[in-house]
């Protein structure tokens, strides 16, 4: 009998690894078990499943490279009731067996086996819950003396034995960045003071937008601790952000950087440009290429912006993020009703005269025929997606809420979608045959000739990528599987002029 030893832990109090290892090896030699190797988890919570050792250690059972599987205890599988479960009952359809150097285990659909081990892990999840209260009562007493409770301090300070220490380097940065936006400038223009004066984040990359908008929210610099002002995360699972009854506040508990009628201009600038965007927004107002387009020069995102002249008249375009937010690159912009027919028409053509259905049908069978392969590597993606999610929601449970690690949690969310799909996509269709394949594509193509709606959706199917550069734009289609490019220069009726100042106009 092949075996597949598990082996994890969370904290230096528990079994090291090497210690369960042994443990596991003198199991596989007393019962006769050929032990081929081992799958490892090292500081990771036994609260869920999204461990990349574990992940993969599921993926082999299901590829039948072993007949069994040995932990050192149950906890170490899991201290989730559920997930353990989950897990024993999925190794039972397989016909995989699980051991246990410290519990004796028996079927799942063994009543008493049941029992008996529905308490022991039981107990570990017990235990779990009860460290997470103590843990959390800690951290409630610390920020109830208005102590750090870990992640990173703000621009303008450091700790010191827990304390919020002002840095008088990084506070004259904060003090600059509120005296500028008080005094009318743009987040452009402080930008480019911070670049100019070489100070960054204090990860060490340089300030932007989504910074700025968190400094100059930020109430630890008039002094006030805050701390559990919203529910994040829920024993590692997102809980929605909700606030919380027990939020922790305290006024004058750190040292001020910023002086009261300073910040209130600032909060004032900010309510008053909420509201005028509020006001400009358009309800509906929709870009066809977004999440599209990317920036040829320094790999950004192109995303869609609409600009109003003094008459009253809406110019949508296409503008590369990093330049709009960091001002670390030169791209031109390109008019929205430039690019956006450009590549419907392109697309139209390429399906209503088949060759585009062709190449993708054959790309779709040559990429499916090692189907085993691309899906292992899919579920790999989803779990290091799935970890780093779970650190930017312990990031939003410790309290450091911010637009740009939002908007970092919402591209790796949307990342996890489209592996998802992906996988369902590859799952699904690796037995489909050439003829049903274009037979599919051939309805796309109707579809694309006569329901405009549907065209955004077409895109992103055809299409994975359009890199735009200031010459020519690159079009990535299916049907590549990112080695093949199919390039287009830009059409003549886009004027040099017309592209750097995103007017979609006409010159």
């Amino acid at each position: 009998m092949k075996g597949m030893g598990y082996v994890r832990f969370s904290t230096d109090k528990q079994a090291s690894t090497a210690e369960q290892m042994a443990a596991i090896e003198k199991y596989c030699r007393a019962h006769a078990i050929d032990l081929i190797g081992f799958r490892v988890d090292e500081g990771q919570t036994g609260t869920n499943t999204n461990r990349e050792g574990f992940q993969r250690l599921v993926r082999e059972a299901k590829a039948k490279k072993f007949d069994c599987v040995i932990v050192y205890d149950i906890t170490r599988g899991s201290r989730d009731v559920a997930d353990w479960f989950a897990f024993r009952k999925e190794m039972q359809m397989l016909g995989i067996q699980v051991f246990s150097t410290m519990d004796n285990l028996g079927r799942v659909d063994d009543p008493n086996a049941f029992l008996t081990e529905l308490l022991a892990v039981g107990i570990g999840q017990h235990m779990v819950l009860t460290t997470r209260i103590k843990s959390m009562d800690k951290i409630a007493m610390l920020a109830a003396e208005g102590k750090f409770c870990g992640g990173y301090a703000p621009l303008g300070y450091r700790i010191e034995n827990g304390n919020y220490v002002i840095d008088e380097y990084e506070a004259r940065a904060v003090r600059q960045i509120y005296a500028m936006y008080a005094g009318g400038k743009s987040y452009q223009d402080i930008i480019r003071w911070l670049a100019a004066e070489g100070y960054k984040g204090k990860r060490g990359r340089p300030i932007g937008k989504n910074s700025l908008f968190e400094i100059l929210r930020n109430e630890r610099y008039i002094g006030i601790y805050s701390w559990n002002k919203r529910q994040m995360k829920y024993m590692s699972k997102w809980a929605g952000g909700k606030p919380r009854e027990d939020a922790v506040v305290i006024p004058d508990a750190i040292p001020r950087i910023i002086d009261s009628k300073t910040w209130e201009k600032v909060r004032a600038r900010m309510e008053n440009n909420k509201v005028n965007t509020q006001n400009k927004s358009k309800a509906g107002r929709d870009y066809l290429l977004s999440g599209l387009l990317r920036c040829a020069k320094c790999g950004a995102a192109f995303t869609g912006r609409t600009t109003t002249n003094k008459k009253g008249v809406e110019y949508k375009f296409y503008t590369c993020s990093g330049k709009k937010r960091l001002h670390n690159c030169d791209a031109k912009n390109i008019a929205a009703n430039d690019i956006e027919p450009l590549l419907v028409n392109l697309l139209k053509d390429a399906l209503t005269n088949g060759t585009l259905i062709e190449k993708t049908a054959e790309a779709i069978l040559e990429r499916t025929s090692g189907h085993n392969s691309n899906i292992a590597q899919l579920k790999e993606e989803l779990v290091s997606v799935g970890m780093k999610i779970d650190k930017l929601l312990d990031s939003l449970e410790e309290g450091l809420d911010s637009p740009s690690l939002r908007e970092r949690l919402q591209e790796n969310e949307a990342k996890k979608k489209a592996l998802e799909e992906e996988l369902k996509s590859l799952e699904s269709t690796h037995t489909l045959t050439k003829e049903d394949l274009v037979a599919g594509m051939q309805e796309d193509a109707r579809r694309a000739m006569e329901d405009p709606s549907c065209m955004k959706e077409l895109l992103r199917k055809y299409f994975t990528c359009v890199e735009i550069g200031d010459e020519e734009i690159t079009i990535h289609a299916v049907c590549d599987l990112g080695d093949a490019q199919k390039k287009e220069q830009l059409p003549e009726k886009i004027s040099e002029s017309c592209i750097r100042n995103g007017c979609g106009g006409r010159i």
